[in-house]
């Protein structure tokens, strides 16, 4: 019975916040030039929600530790706004790869973000990679992605273009469990064996 009631709930749901094809970014003003591909993984949007959030994110940007990474949670930036995320820097174009399981609901251009990527994961937890260079080929709405997931590469395009490449990574609580304040990410993060993601791409690029 659950189930079934959770069922219509997202189907009511779908027709409210459903990935559509002009959305913001959080904290922007301009909408995104997302690509509107839609999809309807009702299975897999049902089984994030009804698991736990995770309590460890495995690091995103390839090649970083944790103890590299600045504590700038909740800092004062220009126009009254504070930091929603942490900045993670690497050279342009270093890889970067989901913290987790989940969907991919929201991708495009903001004016504060720049590109950037939306993924949806366990418990409703909303995890957002901005200021990217680019995409990674051939990533849509709507794709399962885990943390071997390519998302895009390290730049700093939006309000980040006067700095040097990083990633702003956010978290956001999730609304399913009445819980959308802003998490900080640090005290989440793990760090990964890079090298084994290496071999991954390795084999990709050489079939």
């Amino acid at each position: 019975m659950k189930n079934a009631l959770l069922l219509l709930f997202l189907f009511v749901l779908s027709a409210c916040v459903w990935p559509r094809s002009s959305q913001q970014d959080p904290g922007s003003e301009a909408p995104d030039e997302s690509p509107g591909t839609g999809w309807t993984h009702f299975d897999d949007y049902a089984r994030l929600l009804a698991q736990p959030p995770d309590n460890e994110l495995l690091m995103p940007v390839r090649g970083v530790r944790v103890r590299q990474v600045t504590d700038t949670f909740m800092a004062p930036r220009p126009g009254g706004r504070l930091h929603e995320g942490q900045d993670i820097f690497a050279p342009r174009g270093t890889p970067i790869y989901s913290a987790t399981e989940g969907l991919v609901i929201r991708m495009g251009y903001g004016q504060l973000g720049g590109l950037y990527v939306m993924v949806l994961g366990p418990g409703g937890r909303r995890y957002y990679y901005a200021h990217l260079d680019q995409h990674a080929d051939g990533l849509q709405v709507g794709d399962r992605v885990t943390p071997q997931t390519l998302l895009g590469y390290v730049g700093n395009t939006g309000n980040a273009r006067t700095t040097p490449p990083h990633l702003h990574f956010g978290v956001y609580g999730s609304w399913w469990r009445s819980d959308e304040r802003v998490v900080n990410p640090l005290p989440l993060l793990v760090n990964r064996s890079w090298q084994t993601l290496e071999a991954l791409e390795e084999n990709t690029s050489n079939p």
